[in-house]
């Protein structure tokens, strides 16, 4: 008997998701709870552990060919592996009969499309490229962040902001992943979407100066910081940022269910986010994903749980809840956050979405490492032309 059979008898679905932390978390447990409500009949044998970890569980269950039936992963080139593997589910029905093509915002859509089949169910939308303020340390220090024209600008106002917070900016290096998506963040920064694309597309090599230009700055924005990054996570500097600690961060769109979470500051009042300096209306942005096990793929049970996370019922709740953008045009905003709010409002009227290579809708798994080890190692060397040397090899491949 087929595992699908198995979960359509009993009625499990066995969920791996890494929605660990926040609101995030809150937002996961409400809606696996609103199922089961719906659905009394239907049990979750659900794994939780974070996003890195989770990869390598789900891909050790994949090679004992026992997967989940269901788990959450960065769509895009990072799933292309799996989905060529043929471990994962055609879900191309489920689109169709669902609308959810019409729905979804075009870079979405196609972050969840292989060679014109859909293998991933995207649930929510985080812009990467943010800088998040707060308000009164750059009132303080006479800076208005709308008229910082580029990255240089913004290391420029530092010696400013630091005579009002302890850290005039903060980044966390205890994942790679905070070095990676600033330094992306950057690149796009002292470039342009042009620039950006073709490094993803190859020709990273043409483009020597402007990786040369983010490694450098990105130096500068680690010295503005606090000590000892190498130990700090996501939410340990959100944290410092909304306990007052730091003036400015970047972080995806889940900093913003932190904040809004938060009862003694408000939106706008005390912090506030713009694009970051010198991106303009050019977004580099992430989503995650739920994706079916192909030993799922005829399991109706499983396929109903699919198509509930795929609705813009669900959509709208998880993003209201968690802070970050519905990837639907469809869904009501009355009740999200303001700022995502504005930046559904962006989305739906065609903003610029560039895929982000630190959060695998660019560039596939092996390079996500071999990028995260190059901005580790300049964390420890501060190397800049090695570390150009290294992105080159790694997007030239």
């Amino acid at each position: 008997m087929s595992r699908g059979a198995v979960a359509a008898s009993s009625h499990e679905i066995d969920v791996h998701h890494h929605f660990v932390w926040g609101t995030e978390k809150e937002a996961m447990e409400t809606l696996l709870s609103e199922y089961q409500d719906r659905n009394p009949d239907v049990q979750f044998a659900e794994e939780q552990t974070a996003i890195n970890s989770l990869r390598l569980m789900v891909k050790s269950r994949i090679l004992k060919e026992e997967p989940p039936d269901v788990w959450d992963e960065w769509p895009g080139a990072n799933l292309r592996p799996t989905v060529e593997a043929g471990a994962t589910a055609d879900i191309t029905d489920i689109w169709e009969e669902a609308g959810m093509e019409r729905a979804y915002f075009d870079g979405v859509a196609e972050a969840a499309r292989f060679d014109g089949e859909y293998h991933a169910v995207p649930l929510d939308l985080a812009r990467i490229s943010n800088l998040y303020f707060d308000v009164h340390a750059f009132e303080a220090a006479g800076v208005d962040p709308a008229h910082l024209d580029g990255p240089r600008e913004l290391v420029e106002v530092l010696p400013a902001l630091a005579e009002h917070r302890a850290n005039p900016y903060a980044v966390f290096g205890r994942n790679p992943y905070g070095l990676l998506q600033l330094w992306e963040t950057l690149f796009l920064a002292h470039g342009d979407p042009g620039t950006y694309e073709a490094a993803v597309d190859g020709d990273a090599a043409a483009h020597r100066g402007l990786l040369r230009e983010a490694f450098e700055t990105l130096g500068d924005l680690i010295d503005a910081g606090p000590e000892n990054i190498e130990f700090m996570d996501s939410s340990d500097m959100d944290s410092g940022f909304s306990d007052g600690e730091t003036a400015c961060i970047n972080n995806g769109s889940w900093t913003t269910g932190h904040m809004g979470s938060q009862p003694d500051i408000e939106y706008g009042r005390d912090w506030d986010c713009i694009p970051f300096p010198g991106t303009g209306d050019a977004h580099l942005v992430n989503t995650n994903a739920f994706i079916t096990s192909a030993d799922a793929e005829d399991d109706e049970t499983v396929r109903e749980f699919v198509r509930y996370l795929g609705s813009a019922r669900t959509n709208e709740q998880f993003n209201t809840i968690s802070g970050s953008i519905p990837p639907r045009s469809d869904v009501g905003v009355e009740g999200i956050h303001p700022l995502s709010r504005e930046l559904h409002s962006e989305f739906d009227r065609g903003a610029t979405m560039l895929p982000s290579m630190c959060h695998g809708l660019a560039v596939p798994p092996e390079r996500i490492a071999e990028l995260k080890d190059a901005v580790a190692t300049f964390l420890s060397k501060r190397d800049v032309e090695r570390s150009v040397d290294s992105v080159v090899e790694t997007l030239s491949e």
